[in-house]
């Protein structure tokens, strides 16, 4: 080699480590640039959530659960009434169909607590439901009552509808005054028997 070209090689050796050591200080540089403006985004972000925000709550008035195909199984949500639910549905609910179904039904299974009290339902696919709330238990068949179970202040009373819903109440009052009225019934007379 030749001191000219060994003189050239040694400018652009030169000219390339001035260049990496520029490059290498402009990386430095837009990494603190990034890591500031990523901590101030999130200082931001923190100091503009709400008071009742945690990291530890996720808050919502709709908690919808979907299956693969992107169906409304379930719901967990906020009444407008101020109580809440969880219901399951009986059949997948396409879309936002599920908010027509969570009232009524039908589903599968569902728990309310209301201003009045709390309310247990469950039902099968044949119409039948069954019903739990704290003063009663009724069974249904296609909305139409069939037994129910009252445990009032008072008098407790088993009510039995007929495919009509006309019904019978049997209370505990009326079981007593039966029960009383048998065993008041005087004794048959005891038979004697004929000498020979």
């Amino acid at each position: 080699m030749d001191g000219h070209t060994l003189e050239g090689l040694t400018l652009r050796l030169e000219a390339a480590e001035r260049a990496l050591r520029g490059a290498r200080r402009a990386m430095w540089t837009g990494s603190i640039l990034v890591a500031l403006a990523m901590a101030g985004a999130a200082w931001w972000v923190v100091r503009n959530l709400p008071s009742s925000a945690s990291r530890e709550t996720i808050e919502a008035q709709h908690f919808v659960v979907r299956d693969a195909q992107g169906s409304a199984r379930g719901v967990l949500e906020s009444l407008p009434n101020g109580g809440a639910q969880l219901v399951m549905f009986r059949d997948p609910q396409p879309g936002d169909q599920w908010s027509g179904h969570t009232g009524p039904g039908p589903f599968s299974f569902g728990i309310r607590t209301l201003s009045t009290g709390s309310q247990l339902m469950l039902w099968d696919r044949n119409g039948g439901n069954l019903q739990v709330t704290p003063g009663s238990v009724g069974m249904a068949i296609n909305e139409k009552p069939r037994v129910v179970l009252e445990s009032a202040a008072g008098d407790s009373k088993l009510w039995l509808m007929d495919s009509t819903g006309t019904g019978q109440a049997l209370s505990a009052g009326l079981l007593a005054d039966l029960v009383a009225k048998r065993s008041a019934k005087p004794a048959p007379a005891p038979k004697h028997r004929r000498k020979h």
